[in-house]
């Protein structure tokens, strides 16, 4: 979904420059908007309106492809995108309102700000509360300044012109950042006129996100796992803050030999004799996850017990994957499993489209999968291979194609590559080994033989 995001004053579509990422890398189109006299500070500002501005985000709106879009204000462009949805209020599912408010028919944009001139420059930062600052700091501050452009004073001083009673229908997302939910609540209750228009909103949702009044530049992945939580783009659930770690700092972990960091996460299998052997390390992992509060996956089977863990959706690990593991495996020795990661193999499709085919709508759809990320999907449960869509380019018209992805441990490639050249195989590709080795099948079929995933810097 198109993701329309309006800063607020002396700020252009450059303040959301980590906010963007984190919502294209969840699986959405975001849609950074500068507004008529904001990409530069020698623009002509004298003649921008209120309205002007509001013009130019219903122009992002119906650009958008899709049905619907979402439109996401910060503080004065809270109140410019709320009049862009009364423009369009058939075309926007959902308000997120970022430290501002909406402003009602007839009110003026903003109260308190003398223009000079044309325009409102940014004023010194003694002019604002401490709240506002917070989390800021001299770097933010300074970097904020040289990226700075005054506002046009016709924006600044004009008067909000609605004209569609459906925006009351809209549902609203109110951002609290250097206030609280709590305070926000007892404005709205207390009457002050900057806040009564949220008494007519029919559908709104408060979120705490605290920290100073530009979030963007403060907590910018804070602010988009709250943008993608929002329905229709998530189910109203705020994914945690995780402290994630790259694969080697987690095989640089104490007790985590037997692991091996493929797709999804970390994982393990452990050998047993019977089913009723492996249904007791269940029983251990069950316990080990409950005391710790984290949570594998596990699949028993009368050859053993495979477990894996992860910190987020996409597999990313944290030391609370390495302090699990190093607790499984304690587990499986004390009951005489013995490890085998000679058995670890994922499996992922990737499934090659056309630059002018977006195909994973229909295989999301085909196999109940969830969309992950911008170019992957997932089962929801975990069960069958990831998919991830590459774009062919050049593009071949009336094709598709794809091929396999085996994520195998990095101690595991070079016999795993061996024994597929040995059997027929032949080598397609080597110019990306050592992360991947890319061969084709005797009649031409591909498959990348990854280990990047088992030895990677990288933290994800």
């Amino acid at each position: 979904m198109d993701i329309i995001l309006v800063a607020g004053l002396w700020m252009g579509g450059w303040a959301w420059y980590e906010v963007s990422p984190a919502l294209e890398a969840a699986g959405h189109r975001p849609v950074p908007v500068t507004l008529p006299g904001m990409g530069s500070v020698d623009a002509d500002r004298s003649t921008i309106s209120l309205a002007d501005h509001v013009a130019a985000v219903v122009e992002a709106i119906d650009a958008a492809p899709g049905e619907q879009v979402v439109l996401v204000g910060h503080s004065a462009g809270a109140g410019i995108v709320y009049a862009a949805a009364d423009a369009r209020p058939e075309r926007v599912a959902r308000l997120i309102l970022v430290g501002g408010f909406p402003t009602p028919d007839g009110s003026p944009l903003l109260n308190g700000y003398e223009p000079v001139g044309a325009e409102l420059p940014l004023p010194d930062w003694g002019e604002f509360d401490d709240a506002d600052l917070r989390d800021l700091g001299e770097g933010g501050m300074a970097a904020f300044r040289a990226y700075a452009v005054p506002s046009p004073a016709g924006v600044v001083t004009g008067i909000q012109q609605l004209h569609d009673e459906r925006r009351f229908d809209i549902p609203v997302t109110a951002v609290a950042t250097e206030y609280s939910v709590s305070d926000l609540r007892g404005w709205i209750a207390a009457g002050a006129p900057p806040v009564q228009e949220f008494t007519r909103l029919r559908d709104v949702t408060f979120v705490d996100l605290p920290t100073g009044h530009w979030p963007m530049l403060t907590r910018p992945q804070q602010l988009a796992r709250v943008i993608v939580a929002q329905p229709p783009i998530g189910d109203g659930t705020i994914e945690p803050d995780v402290d994630v770690i790259s694969a080697r700092a987690f095989h640089a972990s104490e007790g985590v030999e037997d692991w091996r960091v493929l797709y999804g996460g970390a994982h393990a299998f452990f050998r047993a004799e019977s089913l009723g052997h492996g249904a007791r390390l269940v029983a251990e992992v069950v316990a080990i996850a409950e005391e710790q509060g984290h949570f594998p996956d596990l699949d028993v089977r009368p050859e053993g017990v495979f477990v894996k863990t992860f910190s987020r959706r996409d597999g990313a690990l944290s030391a609370a994957d390495a302090e699990l593991a190093a607790a499984v495996s304690r587990a499986a020795r004390r009951l005489d499993l013995e490890p085998d990661p000679s058995v670890l193999t994922v499996l992922g499709i990737a499934v090659v489209q056309s630059p002018d085919a977006r195909v994973r709508p229909f295989w999301t759809a085909a196999l109940g999968y969830d969309p992950l990320g911008a170019d992957d999907a997932v089962d929801p449960l975990r069960r069958s291979p990831h998919l991830w869509f590459q774009t062919m380019d050049p593009p071949k018209s009336g094709r598709g194609r794809t091929h396999i992805d085996v994520s195998v441990p990095r101690d595991l490639v070079d016999s795993r590559v061996a024994a597929a050249l040995a059997a027929g195989g032949r080598l397609a590709d080597d110019s990306h080994v050592p992360k991947w080795w890319t061969l084709a099948s005797p009649d031409n079929h591909g498959v990348d033989l990854a280990a990047w995933s088992d030895d990677s810097d990288e933290a994800r």
